[in-house]
């Protein structure tokens, strides 16, 4: 898989699987983009994600990133839930490499995240 979306419950009590998005096998960028246009608007997910990047012509790497998406238009108590439950999934989640915060689409463009994965 490339990406597991996880969301918290309406009554907050639990953490639970919603969808799983395919792997793919080239051009990144796009499945990149595919995947944040399936976000949604109003609310709050969790999202592992195996991010990968191109690094030569014959080479690509990836890294595992948990993604804590916190819609600007989520409801306040929403946000609160899923930032403090942050760090109880990532524990569950040792092969994750980067932690990405993003209220908006525009924090997530797929340069500036392939930044964050390279970076040291």
């Amino acid at each position: 898989a490339r990406a597991v979306v996880y969301k918290i419950n309406d009554d907050f009590t639990e953490c639970a699987y919603e969808k799983e998005l395919p792997a793919v096998e080239s051009d990144f960028e796009a499945a990149w983009k595919e995947f944040v246009g399936t976000l949604p608007e109003n609310d709050c997910r969790f999202v592992v994600y195996d991010f990968m990047w191109q690094e030569t012509a014959t080479i690509s790497k990836s890294k595992v990133i948990l993604i804590l998406w916190s819609s600007e238009m989520a409801k306040v108590r929403t946000k609160m839930i899923y930032a403090s439950s942050q760090e109880v999934l990532l524990g569950k989640m040792p092969d994750v490499s980067r932690q990405i915060q993003a209220c908006d689409v525009d924090d997530l463009s797929y340069a500036d995240i392939k930044d964050k994965c390279t970076s040291p």
